[in-house]
């Protein structure tokens, strides 16, 4: 076989593969995965996360430098080698008091263990006035820490970051009621979407989003029935066209197209079951789609679950849903709303 500064990652993935007569079905069942993600790192669209580079290496018997994910070993650090006297000058002495610290320097200058203390403890006030002065300002609110895009490779610009605890006139979330008594609404200092009826989702729309490529993330707690989820791409609202990713307290998900409201009419794009997924009631989950292009990948509790190829749709709203297949209302509050774009 050719090394693999001769060939690259989709080249030795593929080879690797072919050499077992493994179809890409295979090799995804083998992994864990979808014959998708096989098709997207052997054309070199994506490369696999930390967690799939591990199981390739486990199940091909190979490191990362085979596979042709690391081009070269890292570089070594070299070791440090403290000659006698660098170690007596690291050595701290028996403290004095300051009365008399003061005394040598102000009438005979600083001696030499006067110096040595004097060169550590003066950057370690000043470090200590620093940190000091950063925490009074991160916990005045004067400062504060803007999360990266924590979906590598992604790196993004944030542009939407939101507790939900209330309206945003800047997003417009969807408020209210509608014939069927579905609503969406802010409590608990939560955004809640909620279906009455089984069989059925209703889905809350920012009104004033239009997003192209994007990583998008929530917290999501379903409270009441089977299942909730996020919209995104949505071109014409709800009643229009849009991608969906649900996700069942059981730990399966869906993800469709829809043509138009109804899911008759929608196409499924993928379908699984996920163990990163937190199951039952009352119980959360961070749930995330990146859209690049038409590369769409799902992650929950950011774990990558799913990456599919559809360029159906480029760009539109993002929005949040609940629902519930036979057991009554469907009901799932969220917070912690954010958008890098990419």
């Amino acid at each position: 076989m050719e090394t693999s500064k001769q060939k690259n990652f989709a080249e030795i993935v593929k080879y690797q593969r072919e050499m077992r007569g493994w179809s890409q079905a295979r090799m995804a069942e083998e992994l864990g995965t979808t014959p998708n993600r096989i098709s997207s790192w052997e054309r070199n669209v994506s490369v696999p996360s930390a967690y799939f580079r591990e199981k390739l290496c486990s199940r091909l018997d190979m490191n990362v430098h085979e596979l042709g994910l690391l081009s070269e070993p890292p570089p070594t650090t070299p070791s440090i080698d403290l000659s006698e006297d660098q170690d007596q000058a690291m050595t701290f002495n028996p403290p004095m008091e300051i009365g008399e610290v003061a005394s040598e320097i102000s009438l005979t200058g600083p001696r030499p263990a006067a110096r040595k203390r004097l060169f550590i403890l003066v950057p370690l006030i000043a470090l200590i006035v620093v940190v000091s002065a950063a925490f009074i300002a991160f916990s005045s609110g004067f400062i504060s820490i803007t999360p990266s895009d924590p979906y590598a490779p992604h790196t993004g610009h944030l542009v939407l970051n939101s507790t939900l605890q209330q309206q945003d006139p800047a997003i417009n979330w969807q408020e209210g009621t509608n014939a069927s008594d579905a609503r969406c609404t802010f409590k608990n200092n939560t955004y809640v979407a909620y279906q009455p009826q089984t069989g059925r989702f209703h889905a809350c729309i920012a009104q004033k989003t239009d997003y192209s490529n994007f990583a998008y993330e929530v917290e999501m707690t379903i409270e009441q029935g089977e299942f909730g989820g996020i919209v995104f791409r949505s071109e014409d609202g709800i009643d229009g066209r849009f991608y969906l990713f649900r996700v069942h307290t059981d730990g399966s998900y869906w993800f469709y197209r829809f043509a138009d409201n109804s899911i008759d009419h929608a196409t499924l794009l993928d379908q699984g079951t996920s163990k990163a997924f937190n199951q039952g009631l009352n119980q959360p989950n961070l749930i995330a789609v990146v859209a690049q292009n038409d590369v769409l990948t799902l992650y929950i509790n950011q774990k990558e679950i799913s990456s599919v190829h559809d360029g159906g749709y480029t760009h539109g709203q993002i929005g949040l849903l609940a629902g519930s297949m036979t057991m009554g209302p469907g009901e799932a509050a969220f917070k912690n709303v954010r958008v890098w774009t990419l």
